[in-house]
């Protein structure tokens, strides 16, 4: 599995450092959203960063749910350490890998400095 990741990041106002906003999408910038995937189809997890700071760090843990003939658990993780909170709004994941994938169920972990903040589940078929 290849695991690839598309990542901008910004900060901007007070408050608590959050990731809003939180998506699966059909493109590396969450404008076409969806919770369900064909077996060819490229994975991405978007979300809107909210007061992060540089240093922060935003962690996808890909998960196989469930699929007939496959074993269910991790299937992707990747990190990304926000460098520069003034240039961009979002972070964006992508899995790519054993593609066709197999049809079933499959969720993606959001964390934040190590703290689950979003779990979004989706299928593919």
């Amino acid at each position: 599995i290849a695991l690839v990741i598309s990542t901008l990041a910004c900060s901007l106002g007070g408050g608590e450092p959050s990731l809003d906003n939180p998506r699966l999408s059909t493109d590396s910038e969450g404008q076409n959203t969806t919770t369900v995937y064909s077996s060819n189809d490229v994975f991405y997890a978007v979300a809107d960063l909210n007061n992060i700071e540089t240093g922060s760090i935003v962690d996808a843990k890909w998960y196989l749910v469930s699929a007939t003939d496959y074993e269910a658990g991790e299937i992707g993780s990747s990190s990304l350490t926000i460098e520069d909170q003034k240039l961009f709004n979002y972070v964006s994941f992508e899995l790519t890998g054993v593609q066709p994938w197999p049809p079933g169920e499959y969720k993606v972990e959001l964390y934040l400095n190590g703290t689950l903040v979003h779990s979004l589940n989706f299928s593919v078929q």
